[in-house]
């Protein structure tokens, strides 16, 4: 009989933090190479939603049924989403700096372009058409832009977790037995 290997809280975590964040790189590296990375779509967030949530999802029916023996709480599903969200949130922080910085540079100016083009289209004022792109320009260095996208992912990991969590918990009947031996 072969040995059973242990899987751990730490190698699921790790695992769909990988996943979570390769989807989310590809998507991001298609859009690119398709010339529609400057312009969000419907397409785009809807495929960047199952990646996060099934990411999510997966990750805590793992961590559910191979290291709590079957169950899990509310509370241990968040936990679990969260720290799926933390470790490819770094990893896409990491990959969204290199990119502005050596794979492209002039990505800013393109969307600036992008949503000057936009604002013009639907009739916006001169005024607010320069108030905007000025706003942009200030939020324009690619440390800014990690930082805004580190808490961007943060927070949609987040609701991910809370919604994910709630339909995957599976509390242990005979939890409330074991905290009275104690």
């Amino acid at each position: 009989m072969e040995p059973q290997l242990q899987t751990n809280k730490w190698q699921i975590i790790t695992k769909f933090s990988l996943i979570y964040s390769l989807l989310v790189i590809a998507l991001n590296l298609i859009l690119y190479i398709l010339g529609l990375a400057t312009k969000m779509n419907w397409f785009s967030t809807i495929i960047m939603l199952i990646a996060v949530l099934g990411s999510i999802y997966f990750g805590i029916i793992s961590r559910r049924n191979n290291t709590l023996g079957g169950y899990i709480s509310y509370g241990q599903g968040v936990g679990t989403g969260m720290l799926i969200t933390i470790f490819a949130s770094v990893i896409i922080t990491i990959y969204s700096f290199i990119f502005m910085n050596y794979i492209d540079p002039d990505m800013m100016e393109n969307i600036i372009t992008e949503t000057k083009k936009k604002m013009i289209e639907d009739g916006t004022s001169e005024e607010a058409i320069e108030a905007s792109v000025g706003m942009m320009r200030k939020m324009q260095s690619p440390t800014t832009m990690a930082i805004f996208g580190f808490i961007g992912q943060m927070f949609y990991g987040l609701i991910a977790s809370l919604i994910v969590a709630a339909f995957t918990k599976k509390e242990d009947p005979d939890s409330s037995y074991k905290s009275l031996d104690n």
